[in-house]
């Protein structure tokens, strides 16, 4: 399934179930990890085994885990433990799985780039041997 399609299905997912409003908290926290996922210099890591994820960022000192049933942001002065529901816990690991998705797309196209400027390079080198 493409991604237009996976978005339209879960489009129409969310209408004919409803789509979950997250709480205030709930809502800071959203912003927090997606805010934590858009700072570059963000380790984004995935456990496939168990679904957890983490996003850890050495330069701000904030560590996010992020669990099907909690979610932890911690730093060296403070914890915070929250257990919301499961469609606020999945609303959060799609938030994390599509950054994840967004920084292997941008990490492909720049390979593919590179693999085309080196078969540039290689012809060019060719073509001036001969």
């Amino acid at each position: 399934m493409s991604n237009k399609e996976q978005t339209l299905f879960s489009t129409f997912l969310d209408k004919l179930k409803g789509k979950y409003i997250p709480n205030e908290k709930e809502q800071r926290i959203i912003d927090i990890v997606e805010e934590m996922c858009n700072q570059s210099d963000s380790d984004i890591k995935m456990a496939p085994l168990t679904h957890r994820y983490f996003i850890v960022n050495k330069r701000l000192e904030y560590w996010i885990r992020i669990s099907e049933f909690e979610v932890t942001i911690t730093n060296h002065k403070f914890t915070l433990n929250y257990s919301g529901n499961a469609k606020f816990h999945t609303l959060l690991q799609n938030t994390v799985s599509n950054s994840i998705e967004q920084a292997r797309n941008e990490f492909e196209e720049t390979v593919f780039q590179n693999e085309v400027e080196l078969l540039d390079n290689i012809k060019q080198s060719l073509t001036l041997k001969y």
